[in-house]
């Protein structure tokens, strides 16, 4: 009787720690990760006094490689007011980032904090723009760069979680197009920095 209890007892301890796992698993790194966000940005550039602010949207793409780390592809773009710029018009920011995010990932947690890091190009075009006796020029500014930053995931379930992000992008312009006429090797030194608030999904 005693053997037939402690058997039951032990098989029913094996389910039990079978079973915990998953019944705690409160978030996941890994696998394909589909993400929207709005986005706060702003654009600093050498001998310029002030900052200009906008907002916009982005996506992101990642694939969890392990729960720590993460491949991801980062697209965002705003627009933005230019007080008493050199250039007047309608501005534009994109970002396009290509990086890696190292998760500090707890299975048993519903808030993940990441850091990230991505190689970048950046782009501000300046649409209807008045450049000397032209009122309705196209203007463009593009170059490359490195972003880092980091954020926090805080999941409603396993698999969907809130994702607050701080960017901060480093680089130089290095073309600048007017019209159809395009010049290169220019550099001109600008930082932006974006602020995220979105959703992440591990389909």
């Amino acid at each position: 009787m005693r053997r037939s209890t402690l058997a039951a007892l032990l098989s029913g301890l094996a389910l039990l720690l079978q079973a915990d796992p998953a019944l705690a698993q409160r978030s996941t790194t890994r696998g394909l990760d589909l993400g929207l966000h709005l986005t706060g940005s702003s654009l600093t550039v050498e001998d310029d006094d002030g900052r200009d602010d906008g907002a916009g949207v982005g996506i992101h793409v990642g694939y969890g490689i392990n729960r720590t780390v993460m491949v991801f592809l980062q697209i965002d773009g705003a627009g933005f007011m230019v007080e008493d710029g050199t250039i007047e018009g309608d501005w534009t920011m994109a970002h396009l980032d290509l990086g890696a995010r190292f998760h500090f990932a707890n299975t048993l947690r519903r808030w993940v904090p990441y850091l990230q890091a991505a190689l970048s190009g950046r782009s501000v075009g300046v649409s209807d723009a008045t450049v000397g006796d032209d009122t309705d020029a196209e203007v463009s500014f593009s170059g490359g760069g490195l972003s880092g930053g980091g954020g926090l995931l805080v999941y409603f379930n396993e698999t969907f979680a809130a994702d607050v992000q701080l960017m901060l992008t480093g680089g130089q312009f290095t073309e600048i197009q007017v019209n159809n006429v395009t010049v290169s090797g220019f550099e001109i030194d600008a930082t932006s920095s974006r602020l995220s608030l979105g959703i992440s999904w591990w389909p």
